[in-house]
């Protein structure tokens, strides 16, 4: 879970921009904000990609162990 904590921090650095609803082994999910807007998330701590958004407009971000996207 820790790429997803540097990611927020780093995009997205206003207080509680990150909530967390659900954590389970391999993924999390939550919501983001992002101007302002508060958007579902998934985050795959396996690959390393948090899907932003609902379909059909998800966004894919893949990090690395850093929270960098790549």
């Amino acid at each position: 879970m820790k790429p997803l904590i540097l990611w927020a921090r780093d995009k997205h650095p206003a207080p509680y921009v990150l909530r967390i609803s659900e954590r389970l082994e391999d993924e999390v999910k939550g919501a983001v904000k992002i101007d302002g807007i508060w958007l579902p998330f998934s985050f795959d701590q396996r690959k390393l990609e948090i899907k932003i958004g609902t379909e059909p407009e998800t966004r894919l971000v893949t990090v690395n162990e850093w929270g960098w996207e790549q």
